[in-house]
């Protein structure tokens, strides 16, 4: 297919630095594009702790690197507070006057013919450009991912609101799994959806990571739970915090030997302290490579009580070969699987408990 894509995204695909997983996701879809004959023309708004892949950038027909900053992220919620940024900003954090001329630009150099839209905080742009096809990654629908916060719940239906609008001026939606596809139709998405489930995703290089090979050879001896994500996120910190004082407890009376390993970037000063004061509780920051902690695991765990969204997380564990223990919403979008064992919370703590006795 003959065709010059734009690729407008919040973060850099594959990029390296202090990253997360949807990086992995963007990456996914350009090498897609580029296999079926598109000219990928990617800008990256993306922030200055981040760097771009070489890898990526190679592959590219071009790559531009704008770099997002605060005041730019106040600039885009004001140009934008007519379409509803200022109660909904995630959609439009990246929609500055800045990166507007730069997509000007790029749309007259490279004879632009399609848009992809990547991350929520770019969906802002599709009224702008819809007289080109926009097709949009839905990393979460977002108004599912508001309604779940219990300090944000008021803000569901302007949220919802705002997603749909937006959603109008989007040709074609892509899924990371079924349940989102008919999320995005329950809220009145009547575009083309494909799902396209991610796989193989490669864990990004991130800055300073702790190695992994020093992990792993404290593990010998214990009973090894191993959970995985960026802990700056709030529903990684939130539910891990909560797995620590209401099921972790449990889990210990009954396995002395236990240890439960919290890997990733940023925790914060509050999880860092109870990892003092319970016991078995290690806390590393981030690792350079969790995979193979994923592997050496008794089990793998996904406490996650809210978010929305594929745990990309859990599938990273289960690619690697790891039982994992999940919540529902952890487990939500993922295809049925023997390793996967998915409980509500009242019986997280009960299983865990079963399973490293079958373990020992």
């Amino acid at each position: 297919m003959n065709s010059n894509v734009l690729f407008i995204t919040g973060f850099h695909p594959g990029g390296m630095g202090f990253i997360g997983a949807g990086e992995a996701i963007s990456q996914q879809h350009i090498e897609r594009l580029i296999k079926q004959g598109r000219k990928v023309h990617v800008l990256a708004l993306a922030p200055n702790y981040q760097v771009a892949s070489p890898e990526v950038v190679a592959s590219c027909a071009s790559y531009t690197t704008l770099t997002h900053t605060r005041w730019m992220t106040f600039a885009a919620l004001w140009r934008s507070r007519q379409q509803g940024s200022l109660l909904c900003p995630w959609l439009f954090t990246r929609v500055s006057p800045q990166a507007e001329r730069f997509i000007r630009q790029l749309l007259d150099q490279h004879a632009i013919t399609e848009i992809y839209l990547d991350f929520p905080s770019c969906l802002g742009f599709a009224p702008t450009y819809n007289q080109l096809p926009i097709h949009y990654i839905v990393h979460d629908v977002l108004s599912q991912k508001v309604e779940r916060r219990p300090l944000l719940k008021w803000l569901k239906n302007q949220v919802l609101r705002t997603e749909s609008s937006l959603l109008r001026h989007v040709t074609q939606c892509f899924t990371l799994s079924l349940k989102d596809k008919l999320r995005c139709e329950e809220i009145g998405y009547s575009g083309q959806i494909e799902v396209q489930v991610p796989h193989i995703l490669k864990v990004g290089v991130v800055n300073q990571g702790v190695p992994i090979a020093g992990i792993l050879k404290q593990f010998p001896g214990k009973k090894n739970l191993v959970f995985f994500g960026n802990m700056q996120r709030a529903e990684n910190h939130y539910s891990i915090l909560r797995f620590l004082l209401c099921s972790y407890p449990g889990i210990w009376l009954e396995h002395r030997d236990v240890q439960c390993w919290i890997l990733g970037l940023a925790p914060r000063t509050l999880l860092r302290w109870i990892s003092k004061v319970l016991p078995g509780v290690r806390v590393t920051g981030a690792v350079d490579d969790p995979t193979e902690a994923f592997k050496a695991a008794t089990l793998c765990i996904a406490p996650v009580y809210y978010g929305a969204g594929v745990k990309i997380k859990v599938l990273q564990m289960l690619e690697s070969g790891a039982t994992v223990i999940s919540t529902p919403v952890g487990a939500e979008g993922i295809h049925g699987s023997e390793k996967l064992i998915t409980v509500e919370s009242a019986r997280l703590s009960s299983t865990i408990k079963q399973r490293l006795a079958v373990e020992s």
